[in-house]
């Protein structure tokens, strides 16, 4: 029954919330706005156990000095310098609006900034034209890279819209059928979850 039960409230829960889509009768939505609450609280208590299993995780590491220990230092006291200004001031307070703007944000700019240059690197190798799939690919990023950058609209004034007929027709169709496929993907996903037929989120791994 350990592992049953919780394919029976997954079952449950997610026959109530796909039901109250389409009908309207044993006061459906009123048990999908509770369902919906209790999982706020559920999604908290699964952020403090992450957050607790985080903790264990760094503290060994600092322990036992695996490699790049001090990093697990860091991250501890990111962790608990931030939180007890959050639970006095909320995520809105003075405090942790100040520790957001002036040691996060830096520090993720610094991070894109240094990945811009990894991205650049990756896009330069990518774009050699080995094929004619590589040449198609590398043909279109010039085009819109000349086309949102000035210089490109200096050179030809067409180059605009080219780049935004390669963005709005050819790249939409291709993210819609990859957008198809992913919620294809899902929908199944979620119909073997619904019927208990996959299981490898209870830890029986089949």
């Amino acid at each position: 029954m350990q592992k049953e039960l919780p394919l029976i409230i997954v079952f449950v829960s997610g026959l109530v919330v796909m039901l109250a889509k389409f009908f309207n009768f044993w006061n459906l939505p009123a048990l999908v706005t509770t369902l919906d609450k209790w999982s706020i609280v559920m999604s908290t208590f699964a952020m403090l156990m992450g957050m607790i299993e985080l903790s264990r995780l760094h503290v060994n590491n600092i322990r036992r000095r695996r490699v790049n220990w001090t990093y697990s230092i860091v991250t501890l006291l990111a962790i608990y310098l931030y939180l007890p200004f959050v639970l006095a001031q909320t995520p809105d307070g003075p405090t942790p609006k100040w520790m957001v703007a002036n040691v996060s944000q830096p520090i993720g700019s610094a991070i894109y900034a240094i990945l811009g240059f990894y991205i650049v690197s990756a896009a330069y190798r990518s774009f050699k034209a080995r094929n004619l799939e590589a040449a198609i690919l590398m043909i279109a990023a010039v085009l819109i890279m000349l086309g949102q950058a000035p210089i490109g609209e200096t050179i030809w004034s067409g180059f605009p819209k080219v780049s935004d007929w390669i963005l709005t027709v050819p790249n939409s169709a291709g993210m819609r059928g990859i957008n198809i496929g992913a919620y294809i993907g899902i929908f199944a996903t979620s119909i073997r979850v619904l019927l208990g037929l996959e299981r490898s989120w209870t830890g029986s791994g089949s």
